[in-house]
């Protein structure tokens, strides 16, 4: 997998500190890729559901500083009350749905996709706009093709 416009490289101790901002760890699958990556665009960026042309990856966030906008605590900061609990947002298409991580059971691990054009902006958040793309970040990551 290649990337491009990575950010500057992480440390275990920026990992915690991220973690204490949101109050909770991340997936261990998710910080192995921020210390290895730390968001970027992969150069495959296109993204398929049951076999077909389903979206494009613009991004994932970073660990950067909230001031900027693809940082992920500002991600998760922004989300809140818009992406259901229990989804911790990690990237974006160029068209504004956002890419999480399931941290629930029983799909706890998966990556969904949060359409926007679909969400409930009048109430609770729903799972009604989430599509389940890929038991894990990895097969996620595999999955990726030349955007169609």
């Amino acid at each position: 997998m290649e990337f491009v416009d990575s950010y500057s490289p992480l440390s275990p101790d920026d990992l915690a500190e991220v973690e204490a901002k949101v109050g909770r760890p991340l997936p261990e699958e998710y910080k192995s890729f921020l210390l290895k990556y730390n968001g970027g665009r992969p150069m495959l960026d296109g993204v398929r559901h049951n076999g077909e042309h389903f979206d494009f990856i613009g991004h994932f966030y970073a660990i950067r500083g909230e001031m900027y906008y693809n940082d992920l605590v500002r991600q998760i900061g922004e989300h809140e009350g818009m992406i259901p609990k229990g989804y911790l947002p990690i990237g974006e298409s160029p068209g504004g749905d956002v890419f999480c991580l399931s941290l629930k059971k029983p799909t706890e691990g998966a990556v969904f996709h949060w359409d926007h054009e679909e969400a409930n902006y009048d109430g609770e958040p729903w799972e009604f706009n989430m599509t389940n793309l890929s038991p894990s970040l990895a097969a996620f990551l595999e999955g990726l093709c030349i955007g169609e």
